[in-house]
């Protein structure tokens, strides 16, 4: 809904009805509910984040006298870089979230107009499209 929101600057609402009615019009109700990409970047954002607490307790491990004071070091270091790895890679990560959700729905918006823009990528897409939902494809 977001999606329409920016590019036709309906409300969150007629925005949403506008976006469900589109998909439900293409039979692409199940590539809604099958959308595999969040599930990926979390689990990148997670990774990632166990990466980065990894790195934390690196530096604590090497630079001891820079913390003081702190009785289990290992561990605040660890947490706190997996807090932030996991919050610093989740809004990067998100960014291409939101933009595959934009690709999706100006595909679904108008295929036409990016045949005629674009036929090799609009061909690459739509074979793709057929073969991870050949019966929802619409196309």
């Amino acid at each position: 809904a977001y999606i329409y929101v920016g590019l036709y600057g309906y409300s969150y609402c007629e925005a949403g009805k506008n976006v469900m009615t589109l998909f439900e019009e293409r039979g692409w109700t199940t590539i809604i509910t099958d959308d595999l990409i969040y599930n990926t970047l979390s689990l990148m954002s997670l990774v990632l984040g166990i990466l980065t607490g990894a790195l934390g307790l690196l530096v604590a491990d090497v630079a001891k006298d820079w913390f003081t004071g702190i009785k289990d070091l290992g561990a605040f270091a660890f947490f706190i870089s997996f807090f932030v790895g996991l919050v610093m890679s989740s809004i990067l990560l998100g960014v291409i979230g939101s933009s595959v959700d934009t690709v999706i729905v100006c595909f679904a918006e108008a295929p036409a107009e990016f045949q005629a823009n674009h036929p090799e990528l609009s061909e690459k897409m739509r074979r793709t499209w057929r073969e991870a939902y050949p019966v929802a494809s619409g196309l």
